[in-house]
């Protein structure tokens, strides 16, 4: 099955780029952008990191803190385990394949979409105010015997959470959302790190795809904007069609208070 991954990131560059040379002299840049989630006195700054390669790495290498960047790409993670403590840890990029240079950009964007199969059954959870159901969900980067499975945590609140909470390991499921990621402490005062999918909008498909049923998020769906005026962009995209860009904001939930465990 072709999958989905597509993350559209818009926000300002937090430090100049760094570029190194890496293999047969193949340049590799990595930049951090900022966007913001939450509203009001809850909003907060997220950082991604994006990473070019070849030609695309030259073409950022000059970018400086406080220019504005447009990326679209793959949303992949890299997992290991801590060598002294042996917790896991988890390093997530953004594999750029279109860029563009923005000029004093209104917003930000945080924007991704999913397709793949589900890897295990969901897993439902209730709170005092609301519910929350948590899915894995497969998608592949790379080509021939250089492919690779990408696992994306996918959080779904209240009535959403409701209606995929009856999912089963290898089901398929479209998600538009926005990236989190989270930070805490175990109680022996360990940081860990989760990135997380915060799902707006979703299908459920059966049979093949591209025949969705009718189990859409409750919240109302808007026509697909593109950032305008910002070129440059590699002809061809394509977006999946019918899924409107939502607001980038986390969902607004009291459950947002809830000390959430993992």
């Amino acid at each position: 099955m072709q999958t989905i991954n597509i993350f559209n990131v818009m926000g300002n560059i937090g430090s100049d780029v760094q570029v190194t040379k890496v293999g047969n002299d193949i340049s590799r840049a990595s930049v951090q952008i900022a966007t913001n989630i939450g509203m009001g006195d809850k909003q907060r700054t997220q950082w991604h990191t994006a990473v070019f390669w070849g030609e695309y790495a030259d073409a950022v290498a000059n970018l400086k803190k406080g220019d504005s960047l447009y990326v679209s790409g793959l949303l992949e993670y890299r997992r290991w385990k801590d060598a002294q403590t042996g917790a896991d840890r988890e390093k997530t990029e953004i594999n750029v394949t279109q860029f563009s240079r923005v000029e004093n950009p209104a917003l930000t964007v945080n924007q991704v979409n999913i397709l793949g199969h589900i890897g295990t059954d969901a897993q439902f959870k209730v709170f005092q105010e609301t519910c929350r159901t948590t899915l894995s969900v497969a998608t592949n980067s790379g080509y021939g015997d250089k492919q690779r499975v990408q696992w994306h945590n996918i959080v779904f609140w209240g009535k959403s959470a409701e209606v995929v909470s009856k999912l089963k390991k290898g089901d398929v499921i479209f998600v538009n959302g926005l990236v989190d990621y989270r930070k805490w402490q175990t109680e022996s005062g360990e940081n860990r790190e989760r990135t997380e999918i915060q799902a707006q909008q979703f299908s459920i498909v059966k049979g093949e795809i591209g025949k969705v049923q009718s189990a859409q998020n409750p919240a109302p769906q808007q026509k697909e904007q593109q950032p305008t005026g910002y070129g440059n962009l590699s002809k061809g995209s394509e977006q999946p069609t019918g899924y409107g860009q939502m607001p980038n904001e986390a969902p607004n939930h009291k459950d947002e208070l809830i000390d959430l465990p993992y």
